[in-house]
Parts: structure tokens; sequence; C-alpha cells
């Protein structure tokens, strides 16, 4: 079993930034804590079938068709708060408030922590697609050197799902449109390259790929334990911690899951790897290391959300973080690295058809590597983030000062 497929590695690195479609109406705005002002991240901001997720300092933009659409705001642990879209250039400051969990609401199941788990394995064909669907959505990769941003590349992207009841290896991305922005210096000796990193969302997609934390034979090497119940999409869900505890060829996840408590579909699910034993974390995340060069993993950590639409859940949003330590032998000190990609539904065609072999990517291929193949420099126009003529140094010194000023507040 490969437990992890192509995540990361050797030769250049990326850091990006989504930017949505032309001829839509631009929704942004800062999300934050009512009662401590602090900024909230991962709350999901959807109109419609168009969603996204905010950054860590509480920030989201969004493309709405029609400034009509109303804006659902929600977060585990906060009362829902939905809002009409405000006119164009306008930003919103949301303030969601704290809520706790009624616990008179709750269905209880005869089941302990791991009998949810396999009962909510077995009713996947009940909650996820058993039809072909197409995701369109935003792509992006951030790598930093130390605190230092080194490359961006970003893509729009179209992703076919096959039905849950069909293996992974079904499932295809195909890139639109996208392009990259590195910054690296002669000092630099080292660069990595995310193998596949459009793929994400099929490999993290931990109910249909079921490799990465569902494999019928690693399931019996995990304790199982309730963490309490939460409210995620105005849902109660239970919250089930996944601990491995049975050594494996191979590293584990430790999981939580949130598996609604009527549907029993899981809403989301936070992995982070086993790092106990260093040599099989290497093996999960290296594919390809020069001779000489020290490689140590540090966290290996995905998040992933599904969103119920019309009692089908979808994937949603996915967010995968890496940091290691590279260092070459006779030097003195590591280099730190930290590599972000994420993925973010924007519309959802179902009874779609698959994507062709010749137009999909390869999960052995690079954004970074392939990115002029369909870069089109204007495509972004005025809602650029950071221009494609604009010197990366310049950009980042813009996000390194409203970081700051985020953390002075």
């Amino acid at each position: 079993m490969s437990t992890l497929r192509c995540l990361i590695f050797i030769i250049s690195v990326t850091i990006g930034l989504t930017v949505p479609a032309q001829d839509f109406h631009t929704v942004s705005g800062t999300i934050s804590d009512r009662e401590t002002h602090r900024p909230l991240p991962h709350v999901s901001v959807v109109a419609g079938r168009v969603g996204t997720v905010t950054n860590e300092q509480g920030q989201f933009t969004l493309k709405v068709l029609s400034l009509s659409d109303t804006l659902l705001f929600s977060l585990i642990g906060y009362a829902s708060q939905q809002l009409p879209c405000p006119t164009d250039g306008q930003e919103m400051k949301i303030q969601l408030q704290p809520t706790t969990v009624n616990l008179d609401e709750l269905f209880v199941w005869s089941l302990n922590a791991g009998e949810l788990v396999y009962e909510a394995i077995h009713k996947f064909p009940d909650n996820y697609s058993l039809q072909g669907t197409s995701y369109y959505g935003f792509y992006r990769e951030v790598m930093r050197k130390r605190r230092q941003y080194i490359c961006v590349n970003e893509a729009v992207v179209e992703l076919f799902k096959s039905p849950y009841d069909q293996d992974v290896e079904n499932d295809a991305v195909t890139v639109h449109r996208g392009r990259k922005i590195s910054s690296f210096k002669a000092s630099d000796t080292l660069m990595v390259k995310l193998m596949g990193g459009p793929t994400l969302p099929i490999f993290a997609d931990v109910v249909k790929n079921t490799e990465l934390l569902f494999y019928p034979e690693d399931l019996g090497c995990f304790e199982y334990s309730f963490n309490g119940v939460e409210k995620l999409d105005d849902r109660l869900h239970y919250i089930v911690k996944m601990t491995p505890v049975a050594p494996k060829p191979y590293a584990l996840f430790y999981a939580t899951l949130y598996i609604d408590q009527q549907s029993l579909a899981i809403s989301r699910a936070d992995l982070h790897l086993d790092m106990r034993n260093r040599v099989r974390a290497s093996n999960a995340m290296l594919v390809h290391r020069p001779k000489g060069l020290r490689f140590t993993p540090v966290e290996l950590t995905f998040n992933i959300y599904y969103r119920t639409e019309n009692g089908v859940t979808h994937l949603n949003y996915v967010r995968n973080e890496m940091r290691f330590k590279c260092d070459w032998h006779r030097r003195l000190f590591a280099s730190t690295y930290s590599v972000v990609s994420e993925f973010v539904v924007t519309n959802i065609l179902p009874e779609s058809q698959q994507i062709r072999s010749r137009d999909s990517y390869h999960r052995r291929e690079s954004l970074y590597d392939n990115v002029e193949l369909f870069s089109e420099p204007d495509f972004w126009g005025a809602d650029n983030i950071i221009e494609p003529t604009e010197s990366l140094n310049r950009a980042i010194e813009r996000l390194r000062r409203s970081v700051q000023q985020t953390l002075n507040k």
C-alpha cells in the first residue's frame, strides 16, 4: 500500500494566491470573533454553489455571479450568519458570535467511537455523489524558506470526480489557466518541487481515497475516542479522534473527524502525520533526495472540508501544509522550508463527462514546471493580488506589513 503518493520534492517551489474568473462580482471582507475581536481563519463563506474559506488573518475574497446572492458564514463553535452581498468594492466586516451546543438536540447513536467511524464509512455511498461530477475551483501553492517567501504558483482548475463507489484512479484534473512568480537567490542551495500539486483534491479526499486514512487493513491500528459535539454549517457533529497505536511499515495519521449526527456524513477531517518515526515520515513525504542532502520531516497536515447540498455531500476545500528541514553535509545550520497548498471549489456541475486522458494533469508533474503551457498573464485583470510584472519581493513586503498590522492590533 502506498499511504502517501508523491507529495513533495526536490527541485523548486511555490506560493499562490487565488483569483477568481472575470465577469463576476467581487465580494471581500474580514471575519472576527465578536467577543475577542481576533480574526477567524478557516470560516466557510458560501454564496449558492460558490464558496471559499478565510485565511489566517480572517480575510476572504469571493466571486459571485449576482449581487442578489446571500452569503452564509459558518465556523465550528460559532453561530452561522446570513448576509446579503454588498455593493461592488464595499469591504465587509463580519463578527461571529461564539455559541454553545444544545445537547438536547443531539440524536444519540448506540455506538462507541470506533463503531461510529465504521458506520460512517459504510454510509459513504448514501452520503456522497454516485454520479460523475465536475468541480471548478482555484488551486494555489505557497512556499517559504524560513520566513522568506520564495515562489507563487496559482491556477484555475477543473476536477472530475467519478462516482464515490468507483476507484479514485478514475478521477482527473485539468488546468485551464495559471502563472508562477518566483524569487530565488544565488545563495539558495535547494529548491523544492510539489509533485502533482493540482491533483491535491484527488489525493486528499479521504472519503474517496480511502488509502489515506480508511484503508481497511489500517482501521484496527487506531484507538478511537469521542471529543465532544460541535456545530458545523448549523448541523450538530460528533467529533471523533483517531490515534495510531499499532506499528505499520509506513507512517499513519492522527485524525480528527467531524461526523454529522443525523446522516453520519464526514463533513471535515483534520489529519497530521505521525512523526515519531522520522524514517517512515520521510518516506511518506520525500520523492527524491540529491546525494549529500539531509532531509528532516517536521510536519505534514491536511484539512479537508465537505459541504452538503440537497442531501449530497461534496468536497469543498482542501488545505495541505508541509514543513521540513534540509541541509548539506558539513554545514552547521539546516534551512527550514514550508509548503502550503490549497484548493477551493467555486462551482459544481453534476452529471459531467470525464476529462480526456491527454488533458489530465499527471501526479508526477509539477505546476512549477508546466505553468507556462497554460499561462495567461492578462487573465487576472484588475483583480490581481500580485501583478505578473510586480517584483515578488515588493509583493511579499506588502503581505508582511499586512500581517504585522494584524499582529499589532
